[in-house]
């Protein structure tokens, strides 16, 4: 009886947790985003690159959390805190090269737009580089 008493007050305890949980603030659809990688490097010159590209976000990637984030088997995630205005997060990658990528990042969510920024070492044999990404976005649309 004791048993059954503790599972029933852990699962109160994890349903409250979760209605705590903020959901952030971004309208599932169509999203174009804008990102720009710079890179410094002692060793040589890299120029900014920037991409665009079109994502459906949809209602279940915002829930999970994982609105503009990509899934990389060799990534862990650490330190993510969500927000209904944002969220912060550590992604440190395997690169394979045998180097590492530590990146700390922090978005910015408004309903129809978001922005972030994306500052990280990589660890490589040239030695150790340092990566800025700056990124926004627009929805466009429905999916």
């Amino acid at each position: 009886m004791k048993f059954h008493r503790a599972l029933t007050l852990l699962a109160a305890s994890a349903a409250s947790l979760a209605a705590v949980a903020e959901e952030p603030n971004i309208n599932p659809g169509m999203w174009e985003t804008t990102s720009t990688v710079t890179i410094q490097s002692e060793q040589f010159p890299i120029p900014p690159r920037t991409d665009t590209s079109s994502e459906c976000v949809t209602a279940e990637k915002i829930a999970e959390g994982q609105a503009f984030l990509e899934d990389n088997d060799d990534c862990e995630f650490s330190n993510k805190d969500m927000r209904a205005d944002g969220m912060d997060y550590t992604m440190t990658c395997a690169s394979p090269d045998g180097g590492s990528v530590t990146m700390n990042a922090s978005m910015k969510f408004d309903g129809d737009s978001m922005s972030g920024n994306i500052d990280g070492d990589i660890e490589s044999p040239m030695g150790v580089m340092t990566m800025n990404v700056e990124m926004s976005g627009t929805r466009t649309g429905d999916c």
